[in-house]
């Protein structure tokens, strides 16, 4: 036998058995890392591979429910249900930390999240998120997780106006939650914007005339307000939209950099479950529930 030949035949094993042992370690890792770092209960359990994700403490019917970190499994939210059946369809354990969301992109800059849900796009967010594309560069807004709206929520009685284009008797600042994209889309439009960390302090500033308005997402606003008697006597949202956006799951850089082929597959596998009669019949489910 021609000993080159041989050699190079062992030299081909073992270096398939160091990518393996490798791929096992770098599971084993992400997995250890995951526990470490507060991640609760995976939506899949025993799965091949383990993904960490971040989402917000704050409730929005009906995609995410409930407030601060606890996740109730039994009615977790519709992404999460999305999110659990593209877990078993690609043998992916996605596990879950609730955090507010400037330390959710904190922990996906840092390495210790893998991604973070619900992200609109920005061109400030290119550097540090991947989101799916199409072959020609473009957003893949059918890989999208779902839209929704940004609302303008007032003091009843307001003069303050929104035709859709323009403002009319805005005499104060907006407020908005930090690092949302709704806080660049505002100031892109001249609008003075105060940010805070919650939305429950902008509507108690609000009601307070601090601010002249406040802008949050329509099912996040609504939530809050329904929740507190004082907010739902007081305040009411202005239509139309102030913006309405497709929302992504998006990977951090370095993890989709590590990682191509997977982030597409989750790409794709959240498009496919999306159009599918499972999670029809968990919307169905969740809209005849009343949230």
């Amino acid at each position: 036998m021609d000993i080159a030949a041989v050699s190079r035949a062992w030299l081909a094993a073992l270096l398939l058995c160091g990518l393996l042992a490798l791929t096992a370690w770098g599971v084993g890792v992400r997995q250890a890392g995951a526990a470490e770092a507060g991640f609760g209960q995976g939506s899949n359990p025993g799965a091949a591979t383990t993904l960490r994700l971040v989402y917000e403490v704050t409730a929005n019917p009906p995609r995410h429910l409930g407030a601060g970190t606890r996740i109730d499994w039994a009615r977790p939210g519709l992404t999460l249900e999305l999110l659990r059946l593209v877990g078993a369809r690609l043998d992916i354990d996605f596990q879950f930390q609730r955090v507010p969301w400037k330390r959710g992109l904190f922990l996906v800059e840092q390495g210790l999240a893998d991604g973070i849900f619900h992200t609109s796009h920005l061109p400030e967010r290119e550097a540090l998120l991947a989101y799916p594309r199409r072959a020609d560069g473009t957003l893949d807004e059918s890989r999208a997780i779902f839209v929704q709206s940004y609302l303008l929520y007032v003091r009843k009685g307001s003069p303050l106006r929104w035709d859709g284009t323009a403002f009319e008797n805005l005499d104060g600042p907006v407020g908005a939650i930090s690092s949302y994209s709704v806080v660049q889309d505002l100031r892109r439009m001249g609008v003075p914007v105060e940010e805070e960390r919650s939305l429950t302090i902008n509507l108690r500033k609000l009601l307070e005339g601090r601010i002249a308005a406040s802008a949050e997402l329509e099912g996040m606003g609504d939530a809050a307000i329904a929740a507190h008697p004082a907010f739902a006597g007081a305040i009411e949202k202005l239509q139309p939209p102030l913006r309405s956006k497709p929302y992504y799951l998006t990977f951090g850089r370095a993890f989709r950099d590590a990682e191509p082929e997977l982030a597409e597959r989750v790409w794709d596998a959240i498009a496919a479950e999306k159009a599918g009669p499972a999670f029809a019949a968990l919307a169905e489910s969740y809209e005849s529930d009343g949230e």
